[in-house]
């Protein structure tokens, strides 16, 4: 498995922006099997104008049946099915840093997050510490920008 190309970013305004923000969220699933955190969407309608890139564009979490910012547990293709009643269950964490990743032609802007409860459910579902996304083995994060390569 792949790890993708890591640049940390100096953007104290946006870790500050991003710690005045409610750090907990509800597990839920999408209908494609996506098993993520609900969080606030302020994490992306607040933090995303702190880019200041005109080349960087808003992801596209917030059309008809998508998740909005969300932290993810378990991506689909890692083949789990959870649970119903760990559903709606309450998680915290807290935000580490941001960061660039570079996965495949495309440029993440992420938040690096950390949460005990959510490396537990994927441990009580015999998955590995990280997530697996595209090939390549990625922490928990907040996506808040993309930018094609």
């Amino acid at each position: 498995m792949k790890t993708p190309l890591i640049t940390k970013l100096n953007a104290p305004a946006i870790i500050n922006a991003a710690s005045h923000l409610k750090q907990k969220g509800q597990l839920a699933n999408s209908k494609n099997n996506l098993v993520y955190l609900d969080i606030d969407d302020a994490y992306i309608h607040k933090l995303f104008p702190l880019l200041q890139d005109h080349q960087i564009k808003i992801p596209d979490y917030f059309g008809d049946g998508s998740a909005g910012a969300h932290i993810t547990a378990i991506y689909p293709e890692e083949n789990k099915n959870i649970n119903t009643h760990e559903l709606q269950q309450e998680h915290s964490f807290f935000v580490k840093d941001i960061v660039t990743a570079e996965i495949d032609h495309k440029i993440y802007y992420v938040l690096l997050v950390d949460s005990s409860s959510l490396s537990q459910l994927r441990r009580k579902y015999d998955l590995p510490e990280f997530l697996y996304f595209k090939g390549y083995s990625i922490g928990f994060h907040i996506t808040i920008g993309t930018m094609r390569k």
